[in-house]
């Protein structure tokens, strides 16, 4: 990590002099340090972990979809894609020198925007302009730490338990924007979780109490820190956080991504290759913020490409048009996933985002946990109701679960539970809930092959990238 804060502490004097993409406003030209607070609004788009143009790829996460009980990789042509082969057989580590740029470079892109967001979290305080507007950007800053943090814990630490968190190896935690010259050394997951809850509830006051009414969809916003709060405290099991948060969001916007004008026997026959709007398209009003790149180009839109498994198509539902709108078959080789068209040949289209819908599954996942089915129950509901073919049964409420169905609370979690799968899925959602359900078995097959993921495995837990183990040498292993 000491690398990436010498390399970025070098470019940070040059940054002024390139201009931004088009997701991004543009940075202030010949400016060689931030003095207003427009300047440092702009230099905090440089921490988002998003493309700069839409030609290029920002590497995150893809690699944990090859990982979950979604995928089937048996007709993947090896010699188009090594890489996903990798993830899939549950090797000791994930990285392999056939992925994007020859190494996991989440580690590097998230301590990235912590860098940034450390910058404007120390200085801006100083900076010309209106104080609210200079309160707002250190909030965000803030939630911008927070939701780096909140990737990094869940990608290369121990789930969440808070009874070993306070011993459990989480990642290092790094707060201001100053070179150290020992290796840095892993903090506690109970540590990091600590400042990611304080970045979020101090960041999100910030931004609330000084709303600037960002309407950009590339950049967080009182809406979308509210959701991804959400997010948080259910991954920590604080239910009563998780409510409050996810309730807070459907407060600000309840708007829905509604499919039920449509009919089944359209959805089968009429939505092929470029059909319709991009699910997470920033225009959609569902939509609250998105970032990232479409790394998942290379694996999903040729021939020989992922498919989704047998397990996943058979929780789809009649009338469900879901499964036609996220998947299309591709002739002998499987059912594809293909829920980010229109935009095929984007790489750097981001395919990552927070959706209103979330907000509702992140409630109803709380509900169905302090039982509390009639509200769990609703909140799916009101997700499926936009999302089923409205003439399918002459039962309007053909859709519904209810409590008289669904009578324990074991049910009514699975409930919940299956419909985040279906909605989030290809949303880079799956493998992090399967950690925090507990870790189950999971099998891939490929070639006459089994590959198994036994429960609670270590590698449930990814190693930490090599480029960081090799220049830090104090930096702790994940076990194997």
């Amino acid at each position: 990590m000491k690398s990436i804060y010498i390399k970025l502490l070098l470019l940070i004097s040059l940054l002024f002099t390139f201009s931004c993409d088009k997701a991004l406003e543009e940075e202030p030209q010949n400016k060689l340090k931030p003095q207003t607070i427009s300047d440092y609004d702009e230099l905090l788009n440089y921490g988002y972990p998003t493309t700069k143009d839409y030609g290029t790829v920002v590497p995150l996460d893809y690699y944990v979809e090859m990982m979950t009980d979604d995928q089937d990789i048996r007709y993947l042509n090896v010699d188009r894609g090594e890489y996903p082969m990798h993830p899939f057989t549950f090797e000791s580590t994930h990285e392999h020198g056939s992925m994007l740029n020859g190494y996991d470079q989440s580690w590097k892109n998230f301590y990235k925007s912590i860098y940034y967001a450390n910058v404007v979290v120390e200085n801006v305080d100083g900076a010309d302009g209106d104080p609210s507007a200079i309160a707002y950007t250190k909030g965000e800053a803030m939630v911008l730490r927070a939701f780096a943090y909140f990737k990094l814990i869940n990608l290369y630490a121990a789930p969440y338990d808070p009874a070993t968190a306070s011993t459990d190896l989480g990642v290092p935690l790094k707060l201001d924007p100053t070179v150290q010259a020992e290796s840095y050394t892993r903090n506690t997951v109970q540590e990091v979780y600590d400042q990611i809850n304080l970045d979020l509830e101090t960041g999100i006051k910030l931004m609330e109490d000084n709303d600037q009414r960002i309407t950009s969809k590339f950049k967080l916003t009182p809406i979308s820190a509210n959701l991804l709060a959400s997010r948080v405290y259910l991954y920590q099991k604080d239910y009563e956080n998780t409510i409050h948060y996810a309730s807070r969001t459907i407060e600000l916007n309840n708007q829905l991504f509604d499919l039920s004008h449509n009919t089944i026997a359209f959805a089968q026959t009429g939505w092929g290759y470029g059909q319709g709007t991009h699910y997470l398209d920033p225009e959609n009003e569902n939509v609250l913020f998105v970032y990232g790149s479409n790394e998942m180009y290379y694996y999903v839109y040729y021939p020989g490409a992922l498919a989704i498994s047998d397990d996943f198509i058979d929780i789809f539902e009649p009338g469900d048009l879901r499964f036609y709108y996220f998947t299309y078959v591709k002739g002998a080789l499987g059912r594809s996933y293909f829920k980010f068209r229109p935009f095929p040949n984007r790489t750097g289209q981001p395919i990552r985002g927070f959706r209103v819908e979330e907000a509702y599954l992140n409630r109803a996942e709380a509900y169905a946990m302090t039982s509390n089915p009639e509200n769990a129950l609703a909140d799916i509901n009101t997700i499926r109701k936009t999302k089923f073919d409205a003439s399918f049964d002459v039962n309007s409420d053909y859709y519904k679960y209810t409590t008289a169905e669904y009578n324990t609370d074991q049910k009514v979690i699975d409930a919940v539970r299956e419909e985040r799968r279906r909605e989030l899925f290809g949303e880079f959602h799956r493998w992090y809930d399967l950690r925090r359900y507990g870790m189950p078995e999971i099998t891939h097959y490929y070639d006459n092959e089994t590959y198994t993921l036994p429960a609670n495995d270590p590698r449930y837990i990814l190693q930490i990238p090599q480029i960081e183990l090799d220049y830090n040498p104090l930096m702790q292993k994940n076990p194997r």
